[in-house]
């Protein structure tokens, strides 16, 4: 029984942070986060990195390796939204400046 929870444990942890990889390599190539919110892509950022502590807190390697991969692919979607925000706030008081 205890392999086949090892098993379980590591499983989960290889597919949750596969769930985020296409959509963190498709925020890399076209740059568009329309319709991403930061604030939810936030609160989950601050799920996992809680789940992260507990797991090493429990010593769980599956748990670990699963929520550090997810954050840190959680921390580019982030900056990525936060980089489009600035950009497009910034082009919007350059035509409000120009017009």
């Amino acid at each position: 029984m205890e392999i086949f929870t090892q098993v379980l444990g590591y499983l989960a942890a290889i597919c949750i942070p596969l769930a985020f990889l296409p959509q963190t390599i498709k925020l890399i190539r076209t740059r568009k986060t329309s319709g991403l919110s930061i604030f939810s892509y936030g609160v989950y950022q601050l799920g996992g990195l809680t789940f992260l502590v507990f797991g090493i807190l429990r010593n769980d390697v599956p748990m670990i390796t699963c929520q550090s991969i997810t954050a840190f692919l959680n921390f580019i979607i982030i900056g990525i939204i936060i980089s489009n925000t600035i950009k497009n706030q910034k082009s919007q008081i350059k035509e409000v400046t120009n017009a």
